[in-house]
């Protein structure tokens, strides 16, 4: 067994996107060089699209070292045997320094960034007639229009943060927006003078009219030979974090095997090619659990969100209900996924999907893709957006129903965990909504709102090898496994269909508790302690009388 005296969890890049440092402090570094040589031996300007926190910025970074540096930072690494060419001046800016940035502090720092990459401080002091900073366009014309054919690299990263972040102020975004098309007019106009240029983003937005300002453009963003760029394959999990999976073993007191599986259902499933079927893990998940395995498998990638643009564009759609919403497989075609869309009207699905809270999975029919939620924590991570978002959060006293649960679980105290539970629905779901005729979305609202407690540790949709649990709630010293079962109402437009009543579903729950003992493969250490709820359709809330512990 490993010593966690031998690891040094140092090693582990976490928020550290500068690529030259990374390799000076021999942190850990999963090589996908051989696919940044694709990208950067081209001359075509290249666009990708990736969520948040998928590493877009170490890509950035890590081309900047290429083009200005060569091989300097990559010894042995892929790339090392295939690149030949010779170094550039790098222009990089990255756009999320001004996301919430005002029109005219926008100008003033781009400009300033500007200076910054070409070293002309004495331009700053120029001012236009008004006595305002000059517009980037301008200032960007004047340092380039002299210089070599060729001679310059333009990296851009995150080019739309700044018309997210003012999704909420039209009038804010138009401004910006036209600040932008001037500068990307000018990219265009002096095309000759760039050896390479790459944007990233996490919208593919045609507001500013970025796509249209090149005459030749390639977007990676569906290309399946560009699907594992970002983020880690579980084979690279395997190969590059091996022994810092065995160190959450040790901290978790659970096998090896256990955290690989917990690990893949939490922050595994990202596919961005409707051509793929292999998934990536989420990096910034992993290297943050892997960095605190004792505390559990957190929602990291929700919890860093600066959710703003997504929370003003929904706030602004009331039409959306993800209660009622068919996320869970709703199909996307491959014209949907490559159109740029109006930043100002993109649709909700779309949103979701680019924003990282959906992804894609192909059809079992071969025709086209779906869209589902990749894992557990965007599962969970969606549905409290969407509670916080349209003001359906618990209230107060709900708050401290669910800062004594734990007290609850450990003394068996099943009528009190019931009443909370019927709360929390009847706080969250609306009087029209259709969840009650699916027992995931019970169980999901009540997961969701169940993290308000950090000390319980939760899971949904625990697999064992026979199945899967509904919900696992685990304390200091209970680990309760949940069974939901809900009734099937007589429908008088279909009186032949099939219909449960109540004692009917609560035997099917203690059967299939019995039948694939849930619960016991991760947490060996305890014994789990079962419960049988069912969920009345007719009258939308989990019956008491029809909540039964489960004996082995």
């Amino acid at each position: 067994m490993l010593d966690n005296r031998d690891l040094d969890i140092r090693r582990l890049p976490l928020g550290n996107p500068i690529f030259s440092l990374l390799r000076i402090e021999d942190s850990v570094y999963v090589d996908k060089t051989d696919l940044i040589y694709s990208i950067a031996m081209n001359s075509t300007p290249m666009f990708i699209s990736r969520p948040r926190r998928f590493g877009k910025s170490l890509l950035i970074n890590t081309l900047q070292s290429l083009f200005s540096k060569g091989l300097e930072d990559f010894r042995g690494l892929a790339i090392e045997k295939l690149w030949h060419d010779k170094t550039y001046q790098v222009i990089h800016i990255d756009f999320s320094e001004l996301g919430s940035k005002s029109p005219q502090e926008f100008i003033r720092i781009f400009d300033l960034m500007l200076i910054r990459d070409f070293g002309v401080n004495g331009l700053i002091s120029e001012l236009d007639s008004k006595g305002d900073y000059l517009p980037p366009s301008f200032l960007f014309e004047k340092i380039i229009s002299d210089l070599p054919d060729r001679s310059i690299v333009l990296l851009i990263d995150e080019y739309d943060s700044p018309l997210t972040h003012h999704l909420n102020n039209y009038d804010e975004l138009d401004d910006i927006s036209k600040i932008l098309c001037d500068f990307y007019a000018v990219v265009k106009r002096y095309s000759g003078k760039f050896r390479f240029v790459f944007i990233t983003g996490v919208i593919s937005a045609s507001h500013m009219s970025i796509f249209s300002s090149f005459n030749n453009f390639i977007d990676l963003t569906l290309l399946p030979q560009y699907n594992n760029l970002f983020g880690f394959t579980h084979d690279e999990l395997v190969k590059f974090f091996d022994p810092y999976v065995q160190n959450a073993a040790n901290a978790l007191a659970i096998s090896k095997d256990d955290v690989y599986d917990e690990i893949k259902s939490h922050y595994d499933g990202f596919t961005f090619s409707p051509e793929s079927t292999e998934t990536v893990y989420n990096p910034w998940d992993i290297l943050n659990f892997l960095y605190h395995p004792s505390h559990g498998f957190k929602n990291y990638w929700f919890q860093s969100a600066s959710v703003s643009p997504l929370n003003n564009y929904l706030k602004a759609n009331k039409s959306f209900d993800y209660i009622n919403y068919e996320w869970r497989k709703s199909p996307v075609g491959n014209v949907e996924l490559s159109r740029h869309y109006d930043i100002k009207n993109i649709p909700t699905k779309i949103l979701l999907y680019q924003s990282g809270y959906l992804t894609l999975r192909a059809r079992d029919d071969g025709k086209g893709a779906v869209l589902v939620p990749p894992n557990h924590e965007i599962e969970y991570s969606t549905l409290w957006f969407y509670l916080v978002t349209n003001n359906i959060a618990p209230d107060s006293e709900i708050a401290l129903k669910i800062a004594k649960i734990s007290d609850d679980i450990d003394s068996r105290n099943l009528p009190a965990i019931v009443e909370l539970f019927n709360d929390i629905l009847a706080h969250t779901v609306r009087p029209n909504s259709k969840m009650f005729y699916d027992e995931r979305s019970v169980r999901d609202i009540i997961f969701a709102t169940l993290t308000l407690d950090d000390s319980l540790i939760k899971f949904k949709e625990q697999q064992t090898s026979p199945g899967f649990s509904d919900l696992q709630l685990i304390t200091d010293s209970t680990h309760m496994v949940i069974e939901f079962k809900r009734t099937y109402p007589k429908d008088p437009k279909y009186p032949h269909k099939h219909q449960r009543s109540a004692k009917a579903s609560l035997k099917e729950a203690i059967r299939q508790i019995k039948t694939h003992q849930y619960g016991k493969r991760p947490f060996q250490t305890r014994s789990p302690y079962y419960v049988a709820m069912v969920i009345s359709t007719e009258e939308k809330r989990i019956l008491p009388e029809y909540c039964q512990e489960v004996l082995d």
